[in-house]
This record gives C-alpha cells, structure tokens and sequence, in this order.
C-alpha cells in the first residue's frame, strides 16, 4: 500500500471515500492516530488521489466560510452590519409597506409626478439608503443570500477599508444611475450585487480563484435581460431595476481595473524600495 495523503480531522471524508468506492480503487483508510492516513494499493493512483483530496478540502472550506456562522459574521463585520440593518429596515418598513419615503434617494412629488434631491449635507446617507430597502420576502431573501455570499468572500479577500469602498461606490453608481432614469421608486441591494459579481469575475480571471462559480455572470445577464424585456413583471416578480443592475455590474468591472492598477503600482514600487 502506498500512502495517498494525511488527512485533516476537520474534513468529513464520506464524500472522498464513496468517489474511491465508485472509482473501484482499492484503499485503506488508517485511523488509529491523528491525523488519519489514506493509503492506496496502486502507486500510479497516489498523486491523483491526493489532488483529488485536496481539492475536495478546498472546496469544503470555501463552503464552510460562506455559511452562516457567528464565527463567520464576526470574520467579516461590514458584510454582517449591512445585512443586520437591512434585515432591520425590512421590520421597520414592513418590507416596503409603510415609511418608504425615510430611505428613497429622492423626494417624491405626486401631483403632477415628479421628484427632487433632498436638501443638506445632512441627507448626503440618502444616497446609499435604497439599498436597506426591500418590497417582499422574496426580493429580500435573494438578495440578502446573495450579498452574503460574495460579499464575505471579497470581504475576506480585500480587507475592511478597500470592501468597504467598494460598497459605497456600487451603491452610489448603481443608485443614482436608477434614480436619472425612473425616479426614486425603487432599492434593494441588487445593484450592489451585481457589481460584486463583475468584480468577483474579473478577480478570479486575473488573481486568483475566490471559488465563486463562473457561471454566476452569465446567470446574471441572463436574468437582467430577462428584466428589460418585461417578463418577469408579467409573471409576478415585479419590475426590476435594470439600470442599477447594469450600471453596478459595469462598476464592478471598472473597480476590478482600478483596484488591478493600484495593487500593480504598488507592488512595484514596493520591490524598488
């Protein structure tokens, strides 16, 4: 027998020992001391079962920290704190039936239609405010899944200060750019979603892997073009606020080009010195 790999106690190794039942490889697993050992009785067999090991204990890591957890929450406090007040602001709201106009971008004038920014410095929060906003369980579960999702993972990967200019910056583009085309009648976190997946993108393609499904753009273009066209408002899912979903998608992107450039420069600059 021909050992494959040490195995790490917090792992569960179900999965990787019913892939090498399916697989027909014959193996043994040696327990009697920590960490446990899995040996093969092919030599040619103990490279790729390592990789394949390894690579499962990647995956079931990346998993572990986009759970839910209290240790993960306090891993990545921005991602957290804006989810806690969102969720608070569906309570206050009733999830967008009562008290809207206290987190609108705009002021909103009924007779005859129209609108206008608020007045102050002290109403400047207003631009990011729509994003706490959410109409309905549904709008408000996906979205908050979805933040919590890829935002822990940039969170992690960027550090406090640069994640938390990257939401400020989604949320302003993505909010304003809604607010010049159809008024202040919308929010959600979407927006800042959708950047969060051209950034995330771009990172995996030029940096290094976030385990973050590549698939994950399309899906989304396909359900913003989806929302242009008007469908999903005919089925029951309301309109959508394509423009902030397009515009913080293209954010995304540019803040991804942004971020490459300064972290380039930097790295430069810091080997001359």
């Amino acid at each position: 027998m021909y050992l494959a790999c040490q195995c790490d106690p917090a792992v569960p190794l179900g999965p990787v020992l019913d892939q090498l039942e399916k697989q027909k490889i014959i193996f043994q697993l040696v327990d009697d001391n920590l960490p446990a050992e899995l040996w093969v009785h092919d030599a040619s067999l103990v490279d790729p079962v390592s990789q394949f090991y390894n690579d499962y204990r990647q995956q079931f890591n990346e998993q572990q920290k986009n759970s839910l957890t209290i240790n993960n929450l306090k891993n990545t406090p921005v991602t957290s704190v804006l989810l806690i007040i969102t969720l608070l602001v569906a309570l206050v709201t009733q999830l967008g039936s009562q008290f809207n106009d206290w987190f609108y971008i705009a002021q909103i004038q009924y007779y005859p239609r129209s609108w206008f920014l608020y007045d102050g410095v002290q109403n400047a929060w207003r631009v990011f405010s729509p994003i706490f906003l959410h109409f309905g369980i549904e709008h408000i579960i996906f979205n908050a899944l979805s933040f919590w999702y890829l935002g822990s993972v940039l969170e992690r990967k960027l550090g406090m200060l640069v994640f938390i200019l990257l939401v400020v910056t989604l949320a302003a583009v993505s909010n304003v750019s809604q607010l010049l085309v159809s008024g202040p009648l919308f929010g959600g976190l979407s927006g800042v979603v959708y950047g969060f997946i051209g950034f995330a993108f771009l990172y995996q393609q030029f940096i290094d892997n976030l385990s973050v499904p590549k698939g994950l753009l399309y899906v989304a273009i396909g359900w913003m073009l989806l929302g242009m066209t008007d469908i999903l408002a005919v089925i029951g899912f309301g309109n959508m606020a394509n423009t902030a979903h397009l515009s913080g998608l293209l954010t995304g992107f540019i803040a991804f080009i942004f971020y490459k450039i300064i972290i380039t420069l930097f790295s430069n600059n810091k080997g001359v010195l």
